[in-house]
C-alpha cells in the first residue's frame, strides 16, 4: 500500500514570503486598489489569511515589501542593460533608456500597481520609507551614469544631483504618458526625448545645471 501524499509541506519562510509578495503583485495588477485586500491576496496565493498574518503582521508591511521587490527588480534590469564593459558613457545611458521604456514596462496593469503604491506613501511610514529608499537607489544609478559624461569629457562639469533629478522626472513623466496613452506616445519617442535631453546636457544648454 503506497503512502498517501501529505496535503501540506513546510516551506522556508523566505520562500513563503516571496510567494506572498508575488501573489500581492498579481492582485494589484488585476484589481488595482481593491487588490490590497488580504482576503483577495490569500485567495490568489492559495493560503489562509492566518498564514499571511504570520509572515506579515501588517498589511502595509506586505505592500511595502511588494513595492521594494518590484522597484529592485526593475532597477536591476535597467542597470544590467547599462553596464556594458566596453560601452561608452552615452551607450550605457542609451541602454538604460531602452530598458526603462521596454514594452513590458509600458503595461496598464503595471501602471495600476504603481498608482496603488504612490497613493499609500503619504499614509504609511513603511511604504514611505521604501519609496524614499528605492528612489534614492534609482537616482544613484542615474548619477553614476551621468557622472561618466563629465569624467570622460563628453559634457561640461554640471551639478550631478540636480541633473539626475531632472532626468528622472522626465523619464517618469514619459513613462506615465506611455502607460496612459500608448497610441499617442511610443517607447521610441520616449527614448529619443531622453537622448535629446542628454545631448543638450552635453552641449551645456542647461545653464542652471552648469557649475
Amino acid at each position: 500500500m503506497s503512502k498517501s501524499q501529505p496535503k501540506f509541506r513546510r516551506t522556508a519562510p523566505a520562500v513563503r514570503r516571496e510567494a506572498l509578495v508575488d501573489a500581492t503583485l498579481r492582485c494589484l495588477k488585476k484589481y488595482g486598489h481593491d487588490g490590497v485586500s488580504i482576503r483577495k491576496i490569500s485567495a490568489e496565493a492559495g493560503v489562509s489569511i492566518g498564514l499571511i498574518n504570520h509572515h506579515f503582521p501588517s498589511k502595509s508591511g506586505l505592500i511595502a515589501e511588494t513595492y521594494e521587490s518590484l522597484a529592485r527588480s526593475l532597477r536591476e534590469s535597467a542597470s544590467e542593460q547599462s553596464s556594458g564593459k566596453n560601452a561608452t558613457s552615452r551607450e550605457r545611458l542609451s541602454g538604460f533608456f531602452q530598458a526603462s521604456f521596454a514594452p513590458t514596462l509600458a503595461d496598464p496593469e503595471l501602471f495600476n500597481v504603481w498608482i496603488v503604491f504612490w497613493s499609500m506613501v503619504r499614509h504609511s511610514e513603511e511604504i514611505r520609507a521604501v519609496h524614499d529608499r528605492t528612489y534614492d537607489d534609482y537616482r544613484g544609478v542615474l548619477e553614476s551614469l551621468l557622472s561618466e559624461l563629465a569624467r570622460c569629457g563628453d559634457a561640461p562639469k554640471f551639478k550631478l544631483r540636480q541633473a539626475a533629478i531632472g532626468l528622472s522626472a522626465l523619464m517618469d513623466g514619459l513613462w506615465v504618458e506611455l502607460s496612459l496613452s500608448p497610441a499617442t506616445v511610443k517607447p521610441a519617442d520616449a527614448i529619443a526625448l531622453c537622448e535629446d535631453w542628454v545631448s543638450a546636457l552635453c552641449a551645456g544648454s542647461f545653464a542652471r545645471l552648469l557649475k
